[in-house]
């Protein structure tokens, strides 16, 4: 009997997006709704441990930060993988903006 294969959603990045760990900043390798990849990140994070950090967006030159946190999946060369909690109810929903109003420019 064969293991189920798990699905992985496609990634994407957007201009107006960064993380920030422990007030530094960082560039989003790329993410989806549940995922984030992120660039440039500190060693001493380790897989399966819990991470506080915001999703920084500039919009239109205003900063909005969302908190959040998520479990690290693996940090290596590639850049830290988390699964994280939707900050908010209406993630997806800004997400879909987001990349809407991103591709119309």
């Amino acid at each position: 009997m064969s293991q189920p294969q798990a699905t992985t959603m496609p990634r994407f990045t957007l201009k107006c997006m960064q993380v920030s760990i422990d007030l530094k900043l960082y560039p989003v390798v790329g993410m989806n709704i549940q995922d984030v990849m992120i660039g440039g990140a500190p060693d001493w994070i380790a897989p399966k441990q819990r991470l506080d950090f915001s999703f920084v967006m500039d919009l239109q030159g205003k900063e909005r930060r969302l908190p959040t946190y998520g479990v690290v999946l693996s940090n290596d060369s590639r850049g830290l993988d988390i699964r994280y909690r939707p900050p908010t109810a209406q993630w997806r929903a800004i997400l879909t903006k987001l990349l809407t109003d991103e591709n119309a420019r």
